[in-house]
């Protein structure tokens, strides 16, 4: 299972989001070069980057800070937020990205989501659930979805998405420990998942692994010092 360092993007800062609101945001730094570099030297095998003004807005805001980021690490790169356009889609993995993450597009607009994977490995396309008490929310967290998490998981199945990455908001930001049962519930559905919100103890990294997940975003545990990339590796069994 690989650990992904999260690196949330807004107005061009590094920050932290409370369970998912943009009014409880936490800068952590001004240079998210720095943050990405400090991650890799830090032992990191990839990181997940979310342009958060993009997944509000719907157009992407901090695509210059993604490219700098591309030109300074070498590690497998996970970028989503405020893809909604092949455009986009295409021009993130032509500059280097390794995975892109669909949320909205996904839940709202399965052709774009059909289109992308029909022009691109499906390896390097992921779709995104984020959850809020059970149900699915886009349009960067801030709405609910008119679709049932059942109804859009037939139609990820449908359009063979091989990738997920999955959040229950409600834990995100807060270091209570991940939603086991979401992990596990993912996983049995088929796809390779990547769990995200609340992790914050090696015990957590162990349950998703040994849940069946191919990967963790931790975002805080590192952010405050409770966790360092080696032992989070180590737990997840990448090295």
């Amino acid at each position: 299972m690989l650990v992904y360092p999260a690196i949330d993007l807004l107005d061009g800062r590094c920050v932290r989001l409370r369970q998912g609101r943009f009014d409880e945001a936490t800068v952590h730094s001004e240079d998210p070069v720095s943050v990405a570099r400090s991650f890799v030297e830090g032992g990191a095998l990839g990181l997940h980057i979310v342009d958060l003004d993009g997944a509000r807005l719907g157009k992407a805001r901090n695509l210059d800070w993604i490219y700098r980021i591309r030109e300074v690490v070498s590690v497998p790169l996970q970028v989503g937020g405020g893809i909604r356009t092949f455009a986009l889609a295409s021009r993130l993995l032509k500059a280097g990205v390794d995975r892109i993450v669909l949320g909205t597009a996904a839940a709202e607009d399965p052709r774009l989501l059909q289109k992308v994977l029909e022009g691109w490995d499906p390896d390097r396309v992921a779709a995104a659930l984020d959850m809020r008490d059970g149900k699915l929310v886009v349009q960067g967290r801030e709405s609910e979805s008119a679709r049932t998490v059942e109804q859009v998981l037939e139609k990820l199945r449908a359009l063979n998405v091989r990738w997920l990455v999955c959040t229950d908001v409600t834990r995100d930001g807060i270091l209570i420990g991940p939603n086991q049962e979401l992990t596990t519930q993912m996983v049995a559905e088929g796809f390779r998942v990547v769990i995200s919100g609340g992790v914050a103890t090696l015990e957590d990294i162990e349950r998703i692994r040994d849940a069946g997940a191919a990967g963790c975003i931790i975002g805080s545990a590192f952010y405050g010092g409770i966790l360092t990339i080696a032992e989070a590796n180590v737990a997840a069994g990448g090295v």
